[in-house]
């Protein structure tokens, strides 16, 4: 079975879009309110571009050899960068529980959560009808699924913020632990397997 080209590619070029634009806003809003569920989400969605460029590039190599040893040392980077967050978050987080600051309430960041939870349910989907033609496309999607599942603890904490102020802080440190916890997984997953044939349409390069 064979993928289509245009659909997987146009995946990666979203991922990309995606990434840079809920990761520019979330980090930058996050700081500005010093909320560190926002702000490590936004780092999260930032480190996420990287290795959607690199699979762009392998899929018009056709998902073959060429380019496999390029995105195992971009997931291995990418593993690391997300391990580095989480500690960052983890401090950040202890740090408000400690001095009891909090982000106050706001419309924007619930917004924020919405629109974000929205667009990469629909982008997982979009990969997961896909993920089942090659182990690649597979870990694209579990990618996409664990910036989902941080956006809907993003909304959590942006719900429960409105009547504990303690929340942001709490889930920052749940959130800093899911993160930790994917960056090991990435960093097995850094171990991809030379394809004995061409993969999706093409060749062995």
């Amino acid at each position: 079975m064979k993928a289509d080209p245009s659909t997987a590619s146009w995946l990666t070029h979203a991922t990309a879009c995606l990434g840079l634009t809920l990761g520019g806003l979330g980090l930058w809003l996050g700081l500005a309110e010093g909320a560190v569920t926002l702000w490590g989400f936004g780092g999260a969605c930032l480190l996420q571009i990287p290795p959607a460029l690199s699979l762009g590039a392998r899929i018009r190599e056709g998902l073959g050899n060429s380019g496999l040893e390029r995105e195992r040392l971009t997931l291995k980077a990418v593993s690391l960068g997300q391990r580095f967050l989480a500690m960052a978050m983890a401090m950040a987080a202890i740090s408000a529980l400690l001095g009891e600051r909090s982000p106050g309430p706001g419309v924007m960041i619930l917004g924020g959560a919405l629109a974000a939870l929205a667009a990469l349910a629909a982008l997982w989907f979009a990969k997961r009808a896909l993920s089942g033609l090659h182990p690649t496309l597979a870990l694209d999607a579990a990618r996409t699924r664990t910036l989902l599942e941080l956006a809907a603890l993003l909304l959590l904490g942006s719900l429960l913020g409105r009547w504990f102020p303690w929340a942001d802080a709490v889930l920052g440190l749940g959130m800093a632990l899911w993160l930790f916890l994917a960056g090991l997984s990435l960093a097995k997953a850094s171990t991809l397997q030379a394809a004995a044939c061409g993969g999706c349409g093409g060749g062995c390069h």
